[in-house]
């Protein structure tokens, strides 16, 4: 993939099927830990949407650019059975592909805002 200098964010939000909620964490968990130990991630959060409880966002960090995300990433075996059940789980996948620019407290893009 690219220098750590390069970097793409993944801002993924799910809604989930009613009484879904827990079988689609474990699937999700699943593959976050076979994800973790990918060179390229740098970091993920999950995130419960406090207004609806179906709903969660995923902000996942690697090194590289979307295309080498889609080119090096997504065709991973484990991505494959995990697409394969997800289907099963969610009413809605929402997937941008976001570019640091600025930060604060991180050291992603080593940009500083005074």
């Amino acid at each position: 993939m690219s220098n750590n200098r390069e970097n793409v964010i993944l801002y993924i939000r799910f809604k989930i099927k009613s009484g879904k909620k827990e079988e689609f964490r474990e699937l999700l968990s699943a593959n976050m830990r076979a994800m973790e130990h990918e060179p390229a991630f740098v970091s993920a959060v999950l995130s419960d949407d406090i207004d609806n409880s179906n709903e969660v966002t995923l902000f996942e960090i690697w090194k590289g650019t979307k295309e080498s995300w889609l080119k090096e990433e997504l065709p991973k075996p484990y991505r494959k059975r995990y697409e394969n059940k997800l289907v099963d789980l969610i009413d809605e996948r929402m997937i941008s592909y976001l570019t640091p620019t600025n930060e604060w407290r991180t050291n992603l893009t080593n940009n500083k805002i005074d």
